[in-house]
């Protein structure tokens, strides 16, 4: 046992209950800066020392962050490349690591933000983590946090899902790189539409955890209303998700939507979600900013017309050649959920995605051109073979070995 260790166990069993919970807070940034200081030890960055490819992330969840693991590791196995999956959902910061020492691995992937992948290297043991370390990081404002930043020295090289995250994220200790996240059209062959309410239907999506202000859901809803009004022919179907954590804000979008606008909040299988945006004439996401903007790409590979904020993420994929992009001024962030707060980010011309849903309305033809157009989009660039393009030379190799049984 490591000294660290032995005080700790010292700790735990002559200190008060009451005054280790008093000391906690105390005792954090000490632990934090332990971490850090055994993660910046070698490590056999040049990973000769071999062994498997390892992604850790929260293989379990339902988010985001979840997804970006899940995505990762199942590009790999399409390719051919078996990968090692550690799930450290409920990851929490510890002075000593648990369980036995991990083998080396050719490369750690870690598909997790610098606060939990503070926790993950914390409960691992970062000093027994042999192999280069990768951080896949996402942020949605212009600029990445300092701490953030100089977090980058937790790892050798930091990945972003788009260039407009790896300029936010300039100045950070570590190399960057752009790797956008794989998707794969054979998931959205197979998916059955849902039954669409209304002779044209609009569907947007959002989760309250990822803050309302930057979904922008009630651009939605006004952009919705300026162009169809009350008509009952055309509705906007709101699917969102956690309201019930942020009960005055989901009070606030039911009020102010007219009748044609179904506003739907729970948790839903992934399948139905999918089958709703399949059923629908054009998914709106008229967002203030998206780190990458994943709903959007899947809209593309479900053959469903994209109406988007031309700003950001998206831009990665998304231009006027398979969406409708609304222009967007810059605005001063106020998020009332208290999720983002200084820098700016983008204000959509309501009116201008107001005139591009109506056109899109009148125009079938033009929403099977971007359907056809946007299936395209996501094979050329979006596909895992075209996302295995996008890592290092060394990882390359690694996977490729691996492929081969070496």
């Amino acid at each position: 046992m490591t000294l660290v260790g032995r005080l700790r166990e010292v700790w735990r069993d002559l200190a008060p209950e009451d005054l280790r919970r008093r000391a906690q807070p105390l005792l954090a940034p000490l632990l934090e800066a332990h971490v850090r200081r055994q993660a910046r030890r070698p490590h056999g960055a040049d990973g000769a020392a071999g062994g498997p490819l390892r992604i850790v992330g929260y293989f379990s969840g339902s988010h985001g962050i979840a997804a970006s693991a899940q995505l990762a590791a199942r590009a790999f196995a399409a390719l051919g490349v078996p990968v090692e999956q550690v799930d450290v959902a409920g990851a929490a910061l510890t002075w000593s690591p648990s369980g036995p020492p991990p083998t080396p691995a050719s490369a750690w992937i870690f598909h997790l933000n610098p606060p939990e992948l503070l926790a993950a290297l914390g409960q691992m043991g970062p000093a027994r983590l042999v192999g280069p370390r990768y951080g896949y990081w996402a942020w949605e404002l212009p600029r990445a946090p300092a701490a953030w930043l100089k977090d980058g020295a937790l790892v050798d090289e930091i990945w972003a899902p788009s260039r407009y995250v790896g300029r936010a994220l300039a100045g950070a200790r570590a190399p960057v790189r752009v790797v956008p996240h794989p998707l794969f059209l054979e998931d959205y062959d197979s998916v059955r539409p849902a039954p669409r309410g209304a002779d044209f239907q609009a569907v947007s999506l959002f989760d309250f955890n990822s803050s309302a202000a930057r979904k922008n859901p009630a651009g939605a809803i006004t952009a919705f209303a300026r162009a169809f009004g009350d008509d009952g022919s055309a509705k906007l179907v709101l699917k969102t998700q956690n309201g019930g954590r942020f009960p005055a804000a989901l009070n606030a979008l039911r009020t102010g939507a007219p009748a044609n606008v179904e506003i739907i909040d729970g948790v839903w299988p992934y399948e139905q979600v999918k089958a709703l945006i399949a059923g629908s004439d054009v998914l709106i996401s008229l967002h203030r900013a998206e780190g990458f903007g994943l709903t959007p790409a899947e809209a593309l590979a479900l053959g469903t017309p994209v109406l988007a904020t031309d700003w950001s993420g998206v831009k990665d994929f998304l231009d006027s050649e398979v969406a409708v992009m609304i222009p967007a001024g810059r605005a001063p962030v106020e998020d009332p959920q208290g999720i983002y707060a200084g820098q700016s980010w983008a204000e959509p011309d309501l009116d201008q995605a107001a005139a591009g849903l109506a056109a899109l309305r009148s125009d079938p033809q033009r929403r099977a051109v971007l359907a056809a157009a946007g299936r395209r989009r996501v094979a050329e660039r979006l596909s895992p073979q075209a996302w295995f393009t996008t890592l290092p030379d060394a990882v390359k190799a690694a996977a490729m070995r691996a492929a081969q049984g070496r």
